[in-house]
């Protein structure tokens, strides 16, 4: 998924921590759209991180260019900022310092959790794909050299 469709449903998140926020609602039930926010910021960041290392098929079946790819992923770094930047204010001055803090350490366990689960299992997927990939191209071309002495070979 690229950058702007899952900003995209970050900012709709983010709308709904503010209108849960501005209608007074338990810290509960806006930890809950936090943790979603949270989630789909590290998802980008990710995606951040897979763009400057793409695979084998995404390099050759990419429709993106470089160039926008560089675009998209500056304007959905610019957006978390700006969201987080407003979350923080948020949260301090509808709860206090304390729980944006135990948030902030929220945050950390759940980027590390996701980290240790889905994104390295993302990247051994990619990892196996591109090697399936090249033992591929592998065993076609050496089909084709064989092929090629075979008719060599074969000829008067």
């Amino acid at each position: 998924m690229d950058p702007l469709s899952m900003i995209a449903m970050a900012s709709t998140t983010f709308k709904g921590i503010q209108t849960l926020v501005n209608k007074g609602a338990e810290i509960e039930a806006v930890a809950q759209k936090l943790g979603a926010w949270y989630g789909y910021a590290a998802d980008i960041k990710n995606a951040e991180q897979e763009a400057e290392k793409p695979g084998i098929f995404k390099k050759l079946f990419d429709g993106n260019t470089v160039e926008q790819q560089a675009l998209n992923s500056v304007i959905a770094k610019k957006k978390l900022e700006e969201q987080e930047k407003q979350i923080r204010e948020l949260i301090v001055w509808s709860y206090g310092v304390e729980t944006y803090q135990e948030m902030i350490m929220l945050r950390r366990k759940i980027k590390a959790q996701r980290e240790q689960a889905i994104y390295k299992q993302r990247r051994r997927r990619r990892m196996l794909l591109d090697s399936l990939a090249i033992a591929a191209g592998v065993a076609f071309s050496a089909g084709v050299i064989y092929g090629t002495i075979i008719f060599i070979q074969g000829a008067p």
